[in-house]
């Protein structure tokens, strides 16, 4: 898959961001847009990572920014549908510490 694509909808209060492809520095701007525009409007998000293949700095980047600025509102981010590989990334650089994963989409909006 080559092609990169984030879009974001709401379940109840929450905000399910879902994207797919490659996050790294061409594509991370994107992601980071879509998550700036969310944490306005909602303090609770859901990051469905159910299609992405590659994790890089830049897309680890916009995440905890988004992280940091729904803590800042009260809220949080939760990750849904983690690929071994990608889950291996947050691993190494101690984000699942900071990030709580689930299996669905609806199971991280009903732990909010």
């Amino acid at each position: 898959m080559d092609k990169f694509s984030v879009h974001s909808d709401t379940n109840g209060n929450v905000a399910v961001v879902t994207a797919s492809g490659r996050f790294d520095s061409e594509t991370s701007p994107s992601l980071d847009a879509e998550l700036t525009k969310v944490v306005g409007q909602k303090n609770k998000i859901v990051l469905d990572l159910k299609g992405v293949e590659y994790l890089s700095s830049a897309g680890l980047r916009a995440i905890v920014k988004a992280l940091q600025a729904s803590q800042k509102a009260g809220g949080g981010v939760k990750l849904a549908c983690v690929s071994v590989s990608v889950e291996t990334v947050l691993r190494t650089v101690g984000m699942m510490e900071m990030l709580k994963a689930f299996s669905s989409v609806d199971d991280a909006v009903a732990s909010f």
